[in-house]
């Protein structure tokens, strides 16, 4: 697998997404339902500036730079053999960059990244580590996505972020990871979430806490996820790649971790 060729999708259908994503072998309910989705984690909408942003992909040589941080997380990580659809960002989108420069979502079996004409290369490649980290644990643990709740997605979020500072610095890292004080932190924790981790994802309040919609504050899952896995790290001194594989109930074990 590796990178798709997105790039030649783009010129013939970047006006028509749905129809576009239908040359993944997907019926057109299917791939409606798909970019519907795609569309909430940053993929872009067909507008008057598309074809400028697919041209400046083109120009910034994104597949082939991608292609090359595919080949070396996969070895690095013993990461799975996945396709990965490159496409525009949205411009008012992006939750991992204050900016709106980059987003993804991955599955078990895909990823989808969403890009800017970035600049700085580093920012792609942080995008790509946080979103194969996602892909590579999943395939690493026994557990069918179906089934995480609460706690697998804020260790998810925490232990990607993290492989982001490892490997591309910790100017890279996501605004969210340093947003909030540990004492806000601990006592978001203590009051809202811990006594919740049970949730699935299909729970509308799973959402509510990791992304921090309604009273909550944003993105505060995603923050606390980086704060209980960066504790971790220091308590036990494990690297990116001894943690991936790691059950989630594993970072929450000591009291030290977050408190009682």
């Amino acid at each position: 697998m590796g990178i798709i060729e997105t790039s030649k999708w783009l010129d013939d259908y970047a006006r028509d997404p749905e129809k576009m994503l239908m040359k993944k072998g997907m019926k057109k309910r299917e791939a409606a339902e798909l970019y519907g989705y795609l569309k909430s984690f940053g993929m872009y909408s067909p507008a008057a500036n598309t074809e400028y942003e697919i041209n400046a992909l083109k120009k910034r040589d994104a597949w082939r730079k991608m292609n090359v941080y595919y080949n070396k997380y996969r070895s690095l990580w013993k990461g799975p053999s996945v396709p990965v659809y490159i496409f525009p960002v949205q411009s008012a989108r992006g939750i991992f960059s204050s900016g709106f420069k980059k987003s993804g979502v991955s599955f078990k079996d895909e990823i989808y990244l969403f890009l800017s004409d970035e600049e700085d290369p580093r920012e792609w490649e942080a995008v790509f580590v946080h979103e194969y980290h996602h892909c590579t644990r999943m395939n690493l643990l026994e557990k069918n996505p179906d089934q995480y709740n609460l706690l697998d997605s804020i260790i998810f979020e925490g232990l990607a972020e993290d492989a982001v500072k490892e490997y591309c610095g910790e100017e890279y890292v996501s605004s969210w990871a340093a947003k909030y004080s540990e004492f806000l932190l601990r006592k978001l924790w203590n009051q809202h979430i811990k006594n919740e981790l049970h949730l699935r994802r299909k729970d509308t309040k799973h959402d509510q806490l990791l992304l921090g919609r309604g009273s909550y504050p944003s993105l505060i899952g995603y923050a606390i996820g980086y704060y209980i896995v960066r504790k971790f790290r220091e308590n036990h001194g494990m690297t990116v790649q001894e943690m991936m594989g790691l059950d989630s109930k594993k970072f929450i074990e000591s009291d030290q971790i977050m408190g009682k």
